[in-house]
């Protein structure tokens, strides 16, 4: 049944987002069971410590801390001015231990069994152990995670404000090919056509996924063709005027996401455009939390991981071959777009 007959259809008649924050605040819940569980807010103080100072009190490794207080301060828990790391006054009030108000307690009582399982990862990473393992887009792709990949971006109305913002581009009153590099679903592909039905749209993914892009094309009205690839393997369909890479490339090391970026660049005829989406940490890597989580998940998960700045994705691009023409946001406070062209 064809559900989104035209670019109004993609956003719902209610707000997503009190279930958004919901599911936010849930995922800092679990952050702050664990840290909670590590003890390193104890061997924090009011008063501004290095970084150094802290992991040879708490006998933790020190990159792995940074990580984890950079988050910590993302979510108002620690705060960090100069390099240097201190208690928040709700830190120092309700979780440090010899605080009269402390609720270490009250947080064990509200985590469940199956999160209490979890309590110790943090802790264990930061002495040193670790569940590292090289990113396997086999595995963590699956269709489940790309349908909650397409329930992610719909709930939140991106596929509607950014297809808006970007067919707004002048590169689209003249592009014919648009290549959705790990584009899963094909939303975002599938808006675009719809605004520019000239242009013809291809999703780039692993071929698994090939099954989930079809059901959202029905739904949609609006099919796109479909590339089965990895594009951490494999060379990119040439011939391209636009290149989408959206909230990709996460959980793997710098060299892995300039050899995509020089795959774009190799796919793109001259002139062409890529547009590069995700949460982009701040130069202080403390905001915007998602993001901040997002780093302590993905270097515990694959040490090698490097979640960036948008000065460091700028620098990637530019070390590609491309020049940066536009820095787009989509007026979340935490998604932004940058536009570059090939040369």
């Amino acid at each position: 049944m064809e559900l989104f007959k035209n670019m109004a259809d993609f956003t719902a008649a209610a707000d997503g987002g009190y279930l958004i924050d919901v599911m936010q605040k849930y995922k800092q819940a679990k952050f702050i069971y664990q840290c909670h569980k590590s003890n390193i807010l104890q061997f924090l103080t009011t008063e501004p410590q290095s970084s150094e100072d802290i992991a040879e009190k708490a006998g933790v490794i020190l990159e792995r801390l940074v990580v984890v207080l950079d988050a910590l301060t993302s979510i108002g828990l620690v705060e960090k001015e100069n390099d240097k790391y201190s208690l928040s006054a709700i830190s120092e009030a309700y979780l440090f231990c010899e605080s009269p108000f402390y609720i270490g307690d009250l947080i064990e009582l509200n985590m469940s069994d199956e999160e209490k399982c979890g309590g110790e990862m943090v802790n264990s990473w930061l002495h040193g152990n670790s569940v590292s393992r090289e990113h396997d887009p086999q595995t963590t792709f699956s269709q489940s995670f790309v349908r909650a990949m397409a329930q992610g971006v719909l709930i939140d109305n991106s596929v509607r404000k950014t297809a808006e913002l970007l067919c707004a581009h002048p590169c689209f009153d003249t592009a014919k090919n648009l290549l959705d590099v790990g584009g899963g679903h094909g939303l975002f592909a599938i808006a675009i056509k719809k605004l520019k039905p000239n242009i013809s749209a291809t999703v780039f993914d692993l071929p698994q996924n090939e099954a989930v892009a079809k059901e959202y094309g029905v739904r949609c009205g609006e099919e796109v063709a479909f590339f089965p690839g990895n594009f951490y393997v494999d060379e990119l369909p040439p011939n391209q005027d636009v290149v989408l890479c959206f909230d990709i490339l996460h959980p793997v090391a710098v060299s892995q996401k300039e050899s995509v970026f020089a795959k774009a660049y190799r796919a793109l005829n001259e002139g062409g455009h890529l547009f590069y989406k995700l949460w982009f940490l701040n130069e202080e890597r403390t905001a915007p939390s998602r993001a901040s989580l997002m780093a302590v998940k993905c270097k515990i998960g694959n040490g090698n991981s490097h979640v960036i700045t948008l000065n460091e994705a700028k620098e990637m691009l530019l070390g590609q071959g491309f020049g940066i023409e536009d820095i787009l946001s989509l007026g979340d406070g935490e998604s932004q777009i940058i536009v570059a062209v090939k040369k």
